[in-house]
């Protein structure tokens, strides 16, 4: 469970642990009292904290989440009357204590997110001598075969295999969904191997755009709520968020009577432009696109594919997609052919 607490919850954690010590230092003056004075300094360090410094504020909880540990155990040393107390006390400060280092982890984990979208490097995407196996019960998968690949950004390139080739293993590894046995993988110039959990959620969700074969619209709620989906987990005011989406129908050639509308009532030509207006809701410096024509008809694959590559050339997205057809990835400047988890050849048809 993961809560972020503001300045104003935490001087409440404060005040509860104040309290607690009153109470303390009248039921047992002879083992709680002693400590009195150095909470009530403790709040009011506290105190300052919340007017100028949160570190100030976080320094002060974890000192009382400490006290609240020491107290707790010399109460429980003091006889076997105090042990519910004790252990009360005890519960109380390993609680504080919890919930302060986490926030301590979301402080830290801003400053890296900070980092990460100040970053840069000439090439949007490289692939280092990445492996990845599986075990199953049959023995271990190759998947992957010590793949290496650059991507510039503002690149279009598509990645062709048959089934079972390993292209959609290297789509997810480059999308930080799953993480290689061996190798490197650098967004932005980013080793995304280096990166916490935390960390990867916040890059998939700032720099990287999904496209799905199967649009993985949600088809219980509607298309506005679909499309806006990346900016509210990105915290993005709701106004701002609308705002967005009414670009991005626009761009994607659709009405926006479609927004009230929900996704199994489009037609799936309709669905996929909403599916991509969603991935680029965070306006990310990359699209990730799998199998983008694979539930559509020739003609609407074409259309979808024209998005794309207009996106790639008006608004400059580095766009990898992952197919099998031919005709979809004549639309790249770059095809990578990959068969048995290595890249066995390349043709550029066109130079950016």
């Amino acid at each position: 469970m993961k809560i972020k607490l503001k300045n104003t919850e935490m001087l409440l954690l404060l005040s509860i642990i104040l309290i607690e010590r009153s109470i303390s230092d009248f039921l047992m003056s002879n083992s709680a009292g002693d400590f009195y004075a150095f909470v009530l300094a403790l709040y009011f360090l506290g105190v300052l904290g919340v007017i100028f410094s949160r570190f100030l504020l976080i320094v002060s909880c974890i000192s009382l989440a400490g006290v609240e540990l020491f107290v707790g155990i010399r109460i429980l040393l003091a006889g076997e009357d105090s042990l519910m107390i004790g252990l009360s006390v005890i519960v109380l400060g390993m609680c504080m204590m919890y919930f302060v280092l986490q926030n301590l982890r979301f402080d830290l984990n801003k400053d890296s997110r900070i980092f990460l979208s100040n970053s840069s490097s000439e090439y949007a995407v490289e692939v280092i001598d990445v492996y990845k196996d599986y075990v199953t019960e049959g023995g271990v998968v190759h998947a992957l075969r010590g793949i290496t690949l650059k991507v510039k950004r503002g690149e279009f390139i598509a990645i062709m295999g048959p089934s079972g080739s390993g292209k959609t293993t290297l789509l997810n590894i480059i999308g930080a969904l799953d993480r290689p046995t061996k190798g490197k993988v650098l967004i932005d110039g980013i080793d995304i191997s280096k990166l916490n959990d935390d960390e990867l959620s916040y890059l998939r969700n700032k720099k990287i755009g999904f496209v799905f074969q199967t649009f993985n619209l949600i088809n219980r709620t509607s298309v506005l709520r679909n499309i806006e989906m990346p900016a509210i987990v990105a915290k993005v005011p709701r106004k701002e968020r609308i705002k967005r989406v009414k670009k991005l129908i626009k761009i994607m050639g659709l009405d926006e009577s479609m927004l009230s509308r929900r996704p199994v009532q489009l037609s799936g030509g309709q669905q996929q432009r909403v599916a991509i207006a969603r991935a680029l809701m965070n306006d990310p410096t990359i699209i990730l696109a799998d199998e983008p024509t694979g539930n559509l008809d020739s003609k609407t694959g074409h259309e979808i594919m024209k998005y794309l590559r207009m996106l790639n050339e008006k608004f400059g997205k580095t766009i990898i997609v992952v197919t099998h057809d031919r005709s979809v990835a004549e639309m790249a400047n770059r095809i990578l052919h990959i068969r048995d988890g290595k890249i066995i050849k390349e043709e550029t048809l066109r130079k950016r």
